[in-house]
């Protein structure tokens, strides 16, 4: 699409068209003062005055995505009112119950120290605000969200389960709820879910230890004294054996590592001891092989017993985390 030709605007006619804009801003006759600033604006003025003022229609307008993406485009160029941009931004975004928003654009605002106090302070009182806010609307989410979930095992849907507990995750609400212990121990629960459950639980202060099932091994779970739900030492452990590998094939090392981190997924915190994590790193690089039909049939016969559980552990694992997730 071609420019639109820009028309020379002399003083006077600028002049004029700013004050039009002003006395129909006064009239709350925002429509024709939009008109007016747009104009300008097209034409190449984008002073201060006139952009906030063409962002106070927009916002009076219900202009929202436009107002914020202006907004972004004024903040971004850091110049001299900058400060001013962000309290408009923070306005506008805390009018449309953005509270999180809010509190994102204020914190990167605050990192910049040439912004006047009296602005600070009103950002600080608004992030406050916003803070509150969100708290408010997280609590009502989650029992929004626990009651769904309550539906979902109802249902034995997997799949609305995993997505629910993932929202519950992501809301950073954290509470003892007995349904969600009770779906730990229930065998009927699908393994990846019980993992996000235990991700959620790392973030619980509790007061008693948690009873899991999976694969039917039962064990309890205490947090303060359990290694995180997702061991880093595991897959590291695991991947030291296969070094040489990394440098001599980094495409078949990549998707050991994608198996492997999958493979923990499904089967924390019931993970293979220490003294076989070079066992389970050679069933990792027979399980790829053998999709690759790179496997001779005698080395099927000469694969250990424990060798062939790790490898049916790894299919059982490529299933479940595929069935629920798609990948």
């Amino acid at each position: 699409m071609e420019e639109r030709e820009k028309v020379i605007i002399f003083p006077k006619w600028k002049d004029n068209l700013e004050e039009k804009a002003k006395t129909a801003m006064q009239e709350n006759q925002f429509n024709q003062a939009f008109e007016y600033f747009d104009q300008l604006t097209d034409n190449g003025v984008q002073t201060h005055e006139v952009m906030t003022g063409k962002l106070i229609c927009m916002m009076e307008l219900n202009m929202q995505a436009d107002a914020e993406e202006l907004c972004e485009e004024l903040i971004a160029k850091k110049d001299n009112y900058y400060a001013s941009y962000v309290h408009i931004y923070a306005t506008l975004l805390f009018q449309s119950s953005k509270y999180s928003e809010v509190m994102h654009i204020v914190e990167d605002a605050l990192l910049h120290t040439d912004i006047p106090s009296h602005i600070i302070n009103q950002l600080q009182h608004m992030y406050q605000l916003s803070k509150e806010l969100q708290q408010h609307e997280d609590q009502n989410s989650y029992a929004d969200v626990l009651e769904r979930l309550n539906v979902a095992v109802f249902e034995r849907n997997d799949r609305q389960q995993w997505y629910l507990v993932k929202r519950l995750l992501k809301l950073g609400v954290y509470h003892d709820k007995p349904l969600l212990r009770d779906m730990l121990a229930e065998p009927t629960i699908h393994p990846v879910v019980k993992t996000a459950l235990l991700e959620y639980f790392e973030h619980v202060k509790l007061k008693e230890p948690i009873h899991i099932e999976k694969f039917q091994i039962k064990d309890i779970w205490q947090v303060e004294e359990a290694n995180p739900v997702l061991p880093v030492t595991f897959t590291t452990g695991v991947l030291h054996y296969l070094d040489d590998l990394q440098h001599e094939n980094p495409t078949e090392y990549q998707m050991i590592q994608f198996i492997l981190e999958r493979f923990m997924y499904v089967y924390t915190p019931f993970l293979p001891h220490v003294e076989n994590y070079q066992l389970l790193a050679d069933a990792l690089c027979y399980y790829v092989n053998k999709s690759f039909q790179l496997v001779e049939p005698e080395d099927e016969r000469q694969t250990s017993n424990l060798k062939k559980h790790y490898v049916n552990m790894i299919e059982t694992s490529e299933t479940l985390y595929g069935s629920l997730l798609d990948v």
